[in-house]
């Protein structure tokens, strides 16, 4: 039994589906509790930190917060990921690639999908911005951007020895996803508990697929 479950824990499709499972549990839990018969519970906190974003509003937090944003749209998010997998061929990461490939479809697959099954309509902005016509949760750039920037930085940081190059790239990526996740709370067109859902839907959903990496692929 104890070797069985050994290579059950050791496969790819174990980790991946149990991965993506966790993270669905996660967002639909999430979901349930801010549409469902207690979503009177989340809104003081929804209300009051959207009431602080109001709060820090000027023009140097607006151009920061509408500009950082870009970096989690999905063009941006294309773009920056076919220059990933290129590098990566280039570097013959091959293994990292296609865990790469995975991450991203899931992430795709997570937020869209629970977008039409909670079916959160969107607050209403807090400055001007153009609002996607999509539900409001969860934030498809705090889902995306999360995996995105994570993937890339597990990836590489697991293929360098530097220390500080290490965690200057993990530091370098967490600052960048958690002002992501903040440009669309300020910009008021999610719900604070749409982007943490999607923080952490996306970490259990990226930590599966990432922890089956290894060096010497």
């Amino acid at each position: 039994m104890g070797e069985i479950a050994e290579r059950v824990g050791r496969s790819w499709t174990f980790r991946i589906v149990i991965g993506f499972l966790l993270a669905s549990a996660l967002l639909f839990a999430t979901g349930w509790l801010v549409t469902g018969p207690y979503r009177w519970s989340i809104q003081p906190f929804d209300s009051a930190v959207r009431t602080g974003a109001r709060a820090i509003e000027s023009p140097l937090w607006t151009s920061l917060f509408l500009t950082v944003t870009k970096l989690g749209s999905t063009i941006y998010l294309i773009v920056i990921g076919c220059v990933v997998g290129v590098a990566f061929i280039a570097l013959r990461w091959f293994r990292p690639l296609f865990l790469f490939v995975i991450v991203m479809a899931g992430q795709a697959a997570l937020h869209h999908g629970f977008k039409y099954l909670i079916a959160r309509p969107r607050p209403s902005a807090l400055i001007p911005y153009r609002i996607d016509e999509s539900f409001s949760f969860p934030s498809g750039h705090a889902v995306s951007s999360l995996c995105l920037y994570a993937a890339i930085a597990w990836f590489c940081s697991n293929r360098i020895e530097n220390p500080a190059a290490k965690v200057g790239i993990w530091l370098s990526a967490a600052v960048l996803v958690l002002l992501i996740g903040l440009s669309r709370i300020y910009i008021g067109i999610h719900f604070p508990s749409d982007v943490l859902a999607g923080f952490t839907g996306a970490t259990i959903w990226t930590a599966a697929v990432a922890s089956l990496d290894r060096r010497d692929d």
